[in-house]
């Protein structure tokens, strides 16, 4: 096997920690204390299609989109992305045109749907308080692929 290749155990085991951390609050923690979120040390950007925040902009990480049923087109590397977040409750997705093969990064402030000429995959929901984007829903995190349904 290639080494090259080969995955560093010790990152892959530091990323499953920090994904269990995130999905179990602290051990006091019952529904009806009052807690409203659970604080990470997660770095998304480490993700494709993860994130790192500055003010009221969002940054995306690079991803690939793939879509084994058509031809391919270029590209379908999608680049990092800055993002300002214009409104609260705002999602950040990821939009495919079939017929001429562009891939963007766009926001909107209605969750997105997908059509027969466009994919699209949300990404993040965000809150915009005090001019300060926060993460409110996480939708997707790595590489996407395009289901069969939309051959």
């Amino acid at each position: 096997m290639n080494e090259s290749i080969i995955p560093d155990n010790e990152f892959l085991f530091n990323k499953v920690k920090d994904l269990e951390s995130a999905a179990a609050p602290n051990p006091n923690y019952h529904p009806g204390a009052g807690e409203d979120y659970v604080e990470s040390a997660m770095d998304y950007s480490d993700f494709a299609f993860g994130f790192s925040i500055s003010g009221a902009v969002v940054t995306v990480i690079s991803g690939t989109l793939r879509h084994s049923t058509r031809t391919p087109m270029a590209p379908f590397e999608v680049a990092e992305t800055d993002v300002s977040i214009a409104a609260d409750h705002s999602w950040i997705y990821v939009s495919y045109t079939f017929a001429i093969g562009t891939i963007t990064i766009e926001q909107s402030p209605i969750e997105p749907q997908s059509t027969e000429a466009i994919f699209k995959q949300p990404l993040h929901r965000w809150r915009l308080i005090s001019g300060a984007a926060s993460i409110e829903k996480i939708c997707h995190l790595g590489d996407i692929s395009i289901p069969g349904s939309f051959a």
